[in-house]
């Protein structure tokens, strides 16, 4: 039961803690630093997808074909998920007048499913951390304690990424909050699963991170960057490019590398 108890009180804290720092950080900067900040949100969530999670989900040869298709499927899922919850809010909200085009635009963001594509993403990568913590404890409990403020310190930048989207799709600051703790606390969940059913959990990890790295890449793709592209001015591109550029560093500094 001490084992169990520490997977839950690191799990907790790990979540937690990352949430609470991205969600000071995001919400400090925010007014001033919008546009630059979905910048980096993109830069931070390709690169977390692209250099963490796949890698992790394609580990094991054998399943590749099986992961590639959960990766696919959860794209084309999300695509519809964002599809469904548009027309919700169009059927919730009539137009009150043209407006100037930064509110058109603005506008069509905030009407954006992003938000909560990025939660389910999310829920799953902490789920697969909360095995990884849990499989940790097992082995060694400082080896546990380690691997929980590791998990901490990735997950940082990632959330404040998070937080960006969140708010970027509508969501209030206090609504973005909860819903982010909501779907952090699924690591304790995956924690405790984890202590109980390691073996049999194990299989389903690559899935879990293919589903989560398909959110982050279609949000970064389908969201975030298009506006990007249609700068009328070159130089605002490359400032923006710049940015995304700095995610990117933020993201290779605190997570790095997978590696075999």
């Amino acid at each position: 039961m001490t084992t169990l108890l520490q997977i839950f009180s690191a799990t907790l804290l790990s979540s937690l803690l990352s949430i609470v720092l991205a969600g000071f950080i995001s919400f400090r900067f925010l007014d001033q630093y919008m546009s630059k900040m979905l910048c980096m949100a993109a830069g931070l969530l390709l690169t977390v997808a692209f250099t963490h999670l796949l890698p992790e989900a394609f580990e094991n040869h054998e399943i590749a074909g099986s992961v590639g298709w959960t990766l696919l499927v959860s794209v084309l899922f999300l695509f519809c998920l964002e599809f469904v919850f548009s027309r919700q809010q169009h059927k919730h909200e009539r137009p009150s007048g043209l407006g100037t085009t930064d509110e058109i635009i603005e506008g069509s963001k905030r009407k954006s499913g992003a938000g909560n594509a990025i939660l389910i993403g999310d829920a799953f990568h902490n789920f697969t951390d909360g095995i990884l913590i849990a499989s940790a404890f097992m082995m060694d409990s400082n080896l546990g304690w380690i691997t929980a403020l590791a998990i901490l310190a990735h997950e940082i930048p990632q959330e404040v990424g998070d937080f960006i989207v969140l708010l970027h799709s509508g969501f209030g600051r206090t609504k973005a909050f909860l819903w982010n703790i909501i779907s952090g606390l699924t690591s304790i969940l995956g924690g405790i699963s984890g202590y109980f059913l390691l073996d049999r959990l194990e299989g389903m990890m690559p899935y879990a991170f293919a589903i989560a790295a398909a959110s982050f890449i279609y949000i970064a793709l389908s969201d975030l960057m298009p506006g990007i592209v249609n700068q009328e001015k070159s130089e605002r591109f490359y400032t923006q490019f710049f940015f995304i550029l700095v995610g990117v560093a933020i993201a290779v500094l605190a997570v790095g590398f997978h590696e075999h």
